[in-house]
């Protein structure tokens, strides 16, 4: 099979690097409708699919239980920044569930947030699990055991009842039974799935076309992540800022090695999963190669494409800040009969 490149780095006008992929989007029966190289190219979905997992959150009646707001059950969807707004929004949750730090299971790491690293590095504290870009996602997961009355110490096992049903739940998106999808661990310690990207757009396509029902678990996740588009990455985030631009008629999400999921609403398909997987683990092309697929499915409108336009070129400077290259997508994707 021949394989294009999907984004060129270039400096100084010659190209310094190759960046290798592949797209699909498929609509909610799983039928391909446009790809770019391998539309079955399989990989671990990684941090991609938190709206899938969050799922229980909502089904469990976690929700009402412990009164979570929007603001709480989008940040079960996110790969935050550990912000100062991340952090408390995470603590508050833990407080309703009566819970705390130790009781989750994602492991420590320094905050992307360049304020609470300056500030955990002046005071001489070291990160706790609460700074975890994962760290919602584990509080939504604890909080749905709590509510079913499932033990808590023990949630991060593929064999625990609330993954059982997580696992169910992602093969009847995806359309793949779930004997065939691979199980790994994922870096915040929890069960990572593995299957062919085009199961992982079907699942986005499924998605959103439930969530055009406002009741449902997939549309009040919608309606929280549309309302709080920077919970799910910070402010400028590529993926808070598709949900931002669009109004909530997509949900975007980052994954860890380079995979990225777009499922949205539109007039001319209809509901619509797009998955984009780089093969060199490197998420620093992805903005500018999903922009390209989004724009030549002509599923952005005029005001949108403006809204996200400095997502359609990367451009490079060095330590002085002088510009010497861009990154910038170079494909067409094939249309499917």
């Amino acid at each position: 099979m021949n394989r294009n490149p999907l984004a060129v780095t270039h400096r100084s006008g010659r190209i310094d690097a190759l960046h290798y992929g592949s797209v699909v989007v498929t609509d909610p029966a799983g039928r391909i409708l446009y790809s770019a190289n391998d539309p079955h190219y399989p990989t671990y979905l990684r941090s991609s699919i938190k709206m899938i997992q969050a799922l229980p959150v909502v089904l469990s009646g976690a929700v009402e239980r412990f009164e979570f707001t929007d603001r709480e059950l989008a940040i079960c969807c996110a790969s935050h920044v550990g912000a100062d707004y991340h952090l408390a929004t995470v603590a508050e949750m833990l407080r309703k569930i009566g819970l705390d730090e130790p009781d989750l299971g994602c492991g420590a790491h320094e905050p992307d947030d360049r304020a609470e690293r300056k500030r955990l590095l002046c005071s001489e504290n070291a990160p706790t699990q609460l700074h975890n870009n994962c760290s919602g996602k584990h509080t939504g997961m604890l909080a749905a055991c709590v509510a079913k009355g499932w033990p808590v110490e023990s949630y991060l096992e593929i064999d625990h009842p609330l993954q059982q049903w997580i696992l169910d739940l992602m093969a009847e998106h995806s359309g793949i039974p779930r004997q065939q999808i691979g199980i790994g661990i994922d870096g915040c310690s929890l069960p990572a799935f593995y299957m062919p990207i085009s199961g992982v757009s079907t699942a986005l396509a499924r998605f959103v076309a439930g969530a055009a029902d406002p009741s449902s678990a997939a549309g009040r996740i919608m309606h929280a992540v549309r309302t709080y588009p920077e919970m799910i990455n910070d402010v400028g985030g590529f993926d808070s800022e598709i949900i931002r631009a669009t109004n909530g008629r997509a949900i975007a999400k980052r994954g860890a090695m380079a995979i990225f999921v777009v499922g949205i609403t539109t007039e001319k398909y209809g509901p619509i999963g797009v998955t984009v997987k780089l093969e060199d683990g490197n998420m620093a092309p992805m903005p500018v190669v999903v922009m390209k697929v989004l724009e030549e499915m002509e599923v952005l409108t005029e005001e949108e494409i403006i809204a996200l336009r400095r997502f359609r070129t990367i451009p490079l400077a060095n330590w002085r800040g002088l510009d010497v290259g861009d990154v910038a997508a170079d494909f067409s994707i094939t249309a499917w009969e």
